[in-house]
């Protein structure tokens, strides 16, 4: 990321830990969570700031993140609150949806072949649309983001196994709706 340099927490008494720790958390998420930013916002220097603005928040309070029973699921809660702020303001959807098939090329080959299949239909869109937010949250990180089953379920707080049950029943919506277009008679 290119903005503002980091500012690790406050050392108190030498202890540098804190402040490894957040640039080790910050390492870790912010192109992720950048990126998230910029797929539901349209907007690369929008993303920028929503992530900036989280890290941040999450500097401040650093020491009670690490209180907090999982950081990551507390940090995950601060960049969606942030992201849906900036989007009430400016009266504004997420693109998530529509940015969707400018990801496809790194979806697998099964699903990229659907994706095209509907690119050209705006059944995709509703159906995306229509998908509980933890499960298009679960499908977009693990599928499109790349974090891993075990990464996905430590933002969203969940169990590993409620993460692939996400995933899985996102999959099974999204596939129902998909071979409803027969791409031969168009219908």
């Amino acid at each position: 990321m290119t903005g503002r340099p980091d500012r690790p927490p406050p050392v108190r008494n030498g202890d540098r830990r804190l402040a490894i720790t957040f640039a080790a958390f910050r390492e870790m998420h912010a192109h992720r969570w950048s990126a998230y930013a910029h797929v539901h916002t349209g907007d690369g220097a929008a993303a920028e700031e929503i992530t900036e603005a989280v890290f941040g928040q999450l500097c401040r309070q650093w020491p009670h993140v690490l209180r907090r029973p999982s950081a990551a699921a507390y940090a995950w809660s601060l960049l969606k609150g942030h992201l849906a702020a900036w989007l009430a303001v400016r009266g504004r959807d997420s693109a998530l949806v529509t940015a969707a098939f400018g990801c496809a090329d790194r979806l697998p080959d099964e699903c990229r072949r659907r994706f095209e299949l509907l690119e050209n239909r705006m059944a995709l869109y509703a159906a995306v649309a229509r998908l509980p937010e933890r499960q298009c949250d679960a499908l977009f990180l693990h599928h499109v983001i790349g974090y891993s089953v075990g990464q996905v379920a430590g933002l969203l707080g969940a169990d590993e196994s409620m993460v692939r049950s996400h995933i899985g029943h996102a999959k099974r919506r999204l596939t129902s709706v998909l071979p409803v277009l027969d791409p031969v008679s168009g219908n």
